[in-house]
């Protein structure tokens, strides 16, 4: 029987082919028919795998993983690609023309970007006008107040860049033919592996580059990875792995759910836990009457104590009002 090929030593080849040509088929149907009945020709589909994992990340990183494919999702010859840079803004530009680079549309410091592209219809048009965004990683941090949620709901997040390094020119060309994994803080990631304009032995080339990248970078590895799907922007999901749903090693509830004998032993420990403060709150509660009674008790032979040592004492308001005026 021959051997089924896998991916990463996971992930049936076979399954995949299967669900890449069905996907391709069925967008590729449905994007003919969207531009016979529209008049202005619709955006480029991708191709996204999505992440589910069982174990949820704590914490959010602005910036995104790298991953690798053999098939780029950006042309700078058609798509065009800005670079935003410290300031002063000019001196990046010369920085780009003295290593001979000429793949990158604009670049905008962060003055222009304050300043220029201050209002929301100059934002929107230089989101529109650019096809992907690389930013100094210097300057990161500081884009998401600038910039606004537009770009993140368009899925444009500026991709951080060394501008500092010897070669950057292998820099800037990494950075564009690469896709991006932004980790959050749900159980569901999705990447962009391709375009709806690829083959589909396209599609599959850059999956079996980017698998073992994307795996390594979630935490807990194939042990917290629970299903790998892949659609369009605009339809359902096609399975291409899932995990066991049992509790055993790699399962869907491995580590998640307590063995027999365990949770027998916390059960016991439990009810052991609560018959102890039942019978602690027998022993210490106390009626209002015999809280009563006692603090009658104490006051009465507080009244004996003074009797035996010098007779009764008057108090200070009872000596007061038994003097006539006038007199000591």
């Amino acid at each position: 029987m021959a051997k089924t090929e896998l991916i990463d030593s996971h992930v049936s080849v076979k399954q995949c082919t299967r669900a890449v040509h069905a996907l391709h088929a069925y967008a590729s149907k449905k994007q003919k028919e969207q531009e016979e009945t529209e008049l202005l020709p619709s955006s480029e589909q991708y191709v996204w795998l999505q992440i589910t994992v069982k174990r949820m990340h704590p914490e959010h990183k602005i910036k995104p993983f790298k991953i690798p494919l053999k098939h780029p999702l950006i042309d700078p010859r058609v798509t065009p690609v800005c670079l935003i840079t410290k300031d002063p803004q000019r001196e990046y530009k010369d920085l780009l023309e003295s290593h001979k680079i000429k793949f990158i549309s604009r670049v905008v410091g962060i003055t222009k970007l304050k300043g220029k592209f201050k209002s929301y219809e100059a934002r929107r048009m230089l989101l529109k006008e650019n096809g992907m965004f690389l930013a100094d990683e210097r300057v990161i941090p500081l884009l998401p107040g600038l910039l606004g949620k537009k770009w993140f709901d368009a899925k444009k997040q500026p991709i951080p860049v060394c501008l500092t390094r010897k070669d950057l020119k292998g820099e800037l060309e990494r950075a564009i033919e690469s896709s991006y994994m932004h980790q959050n803080r749900g159980t569901c990631t999705s990447v962009k592996i391709g375009l709806l304009s690829h083959t589909p032995e396209k599609i599959l080339d850059n999956m079996k580059i980017s698998f073992p990248a994307i795996v390594n970078n979630i935490k807990g590895n194939w042990d917290n990875i629970q299903s790998l799907h892949i659609k369009t922007n605009s339809s359902i999901s096609l399975p291409i792995w899932t995990c066991e749903l049992g509790d055993a090693t790699g399962g869907r509830w491995d580590g998640m759910v307590q063995s027999k004998d365990a949770s027998e032993e916390s059960k016991l420990d439990e009810d052991s836990d609560s018959n102890d403060t039942d019978m602690e709150s027998e022993q210490h509660s106390i009626t209002p009457k015999e809280v009563k009674q006692k603090r009658s008790t104490e006051g009465a032979e507080k009244k004996k104590a003074k009797i035996a040592k010098g007779g009764p004492v008057k108090s200070a308001k009872s000596a007061l009002i038994g003097k006539k005026p006038g007199r000591p």
